[in-house]
Parts: C-alpha cells; structure tokens; sequence
C-alpha cells in the first residue's frame, strides 16, 4: 500500500464523513483545544437549526480552575447561542464519561438522535461511543470541528494533526478489546 493510500485509509476511518440531521439535542465534547473555532461551529450549527438543546460536556483538566464545559459555554454565550438551552455536564475526563454522565444529566428525556459536535481527528471514537454507552441512540451525526492549522486533505503536513489522528488510529483497537466502545458502519455517510 503506498504511503498516499496509507493516509487516506488512517483518514477516512478515523475521522469519517457522516451527513448532518436536524437532532433535538447537540452534544459537544469538551476541550481546550480550538475553543474559538468550535464555538463558531456549534454557532453555526445552532443557527442552521441543528440543535434544540446542547450538552456540553468536559471537566476540569489538570492545571485548570474551570470545567472544559464552562469554557465552551462562555464562548457560546458571547457568541449569542443561548445560555437557556444548554446542559452542562462539567465532571467529564474521557469521552466514555462525557457519553455516561450527559445521558445521566438529561434524566428520563428518551432520545433515538443526537448531533455530536468535536475534534474532527476523534470523530469515529465519538460515535462507537456513543453506539456503545447510549445505545438507545439510533441515529447519530457528527460535526468534525477542524482546528487544525491545515486543511483536512493534508492533514499530515500538521504536526499536531498528524500526532491525533495517527493516536487515534492506533487507541482504537484496545478501546474495542476493552468495551468502551462499538464497531459502527458507515454506508453512504449513514451511520449503520
């Protein structure tokens, strides 16, 4: 397999393309990482009517005062997004937990879709988990955020980006070996 394909093959699976739905609920997975640009995203996507209701999910990091979903909901807030129709979710420190402990933040609301919103190199991860952890959830789309200094076609001329997608694509054998999360198929940019 030559190299070109190489990329492409660690790209697609990683990061795959999955068609955008209206969903009642958003849920964006916390970060410190592209805050600005996830922040115009998620506003777009709020605009564009993708959302009713947004979880925001992420705890507090090492070093940090404020919860990654504290942080999140200031940039949105400043933005125009509305303070009313978002959850926040602020005990989160991996992505299994931002899954678990945003289904337990909703209660009884019973869910069949949901928009996730996050790093464009993390975005199959996102939805095993959620196949995996929320498993009520049928029909799930993704919003890859890319905050990334390049373009996605070139994503290894990018230090940073070529660092998560390669670690991304290596962590996900052993997530699978361990439960965390569900193999999923995409058909078409439906995920199956």
């Amino acid at each position: 397999m030559s190299q070109s394909a190489l990329r492409d093959r660690m790209f697609s699976y990683v990061s795959p393309t999955v068609t955008l739905f209206p969903a009642a609920y958003g849920l964006v997975f916390g970060t410190r990482h592209g805050v600005r640009q996830f922040g115009e995203d998620i506003q777009k996507l709020y605009e564009w009517g993708y959302f009713k209701q947004l979880i925001i999910s992420g705890g507090i990091t090492d070093g940090d005062d404020c919860s990654e979903a504290a942080v999140m909901s200031q940039e949105l807030v400043a933005r125009g997004v509305p303070k009313t129709i978002m959850i926040l979710e602020d005990h989160a420190r991996n992505t299994c937990e931002n899954v678990v402990f945003s289904r337990s933040k909703i209660g009884n609301a019973s869910l069949t879709d949901i928009l996730l919103v996050g790093k464009m190199s993390s975005a199959r991860r996102y939805i095993m988990t959620v196949r995996k952890q929320w498993p009520e959830i049928r029909h799930i789309c993704c919003h890859r955020v890319n905050y990334f200094g390049c373009d996605e076609k070139r994503w290894w001329e990018d230090a940073e980006f070529r660092k998560r997608i390669i670690s991304e694509y290596r962590k996900i054998p052993a997530y699978l070996a361990k439960g965390y999360i569900q193999e999923i198929e995409i058909v078409n940019g439906v995920v199956i």
